[in-house]
């Protein structure tokens, strides 16, 4: 895997969408800091431009992105999980080219933008996040320090930080 550059700020349009190409300043509706974001989005389709294939995703609130071929394929393979076309986690922006799309946040780009896990009142980088249900950060948990036991939906009885339930990690002796 290639390491991935920062970039601190991407251009979005009017409607609150990442513009994929961004020419002129008169393009652009506004720069924000490129910080990882969560999103239930839905995979519309694709589309091939004059220098990338595209794939064309659409968020719950009418905001429209883009995704690279290379990422679609990271998604599938490592970061899921996908049910009928959509997918409910955090997202970062990035740039290939002239071109802008987005990304699954790796657990790096979270612990750059603050995250700590935990709870998620306790997590700087949630603060002002309106996630709808998770009460957690989404830094997953290390087993090298202690935290409080989250249930891994892929794993019986185990811990995101994928050590069983009753593990010291967990606080339990």
């Amino acid at each position: 895997m290639t390491k991935k550059s920062k970039l601190a700020k991407v251009p979005y349009n009017e409607s609150g969408g990442l513009l994929d190409y961004a020419r002129y300043d008169s393009d652009v509706h506004e720069w924000r800091d490129n910080k990882p974001f969560p999103a239930l989005l839905t995979l519309k389709g694709a589309e091939r431009g004059m220098s990338a294939a595209r794939f064309v995703w659409h968020s719950d609130k009418g905001h429209i992105y883009k995704m690279f071929m290379t990422d679609m394929v990271s998604l599938i393979q490592n970061d899921g999980p996908i049910y009928a076309g959509t997918v409910d986690t955090w997202w970062i922006a990035q740039k290939r080219g002239s071109n802008y799309g987005i990304r699954c946040a790796t657990q790096e780009d979270l612990k750059n933008a603050g995250h700590i896990s935990g709870p998620k009142n306790d997590c700087p980088g949630c603060d002002q996040i309106a996630y709808r249900y998770e009460s957690w950060c989404p830094l997953r948990p290390t087993a090298d320090q202690p935290h409080q036991y989250r249930h891994d939906p892929l794993r019986q009885f185990q811990c995101l930080c994928r050590e069983r339930m009753e593990h010291v990690a967990h606080g339990l002796t």
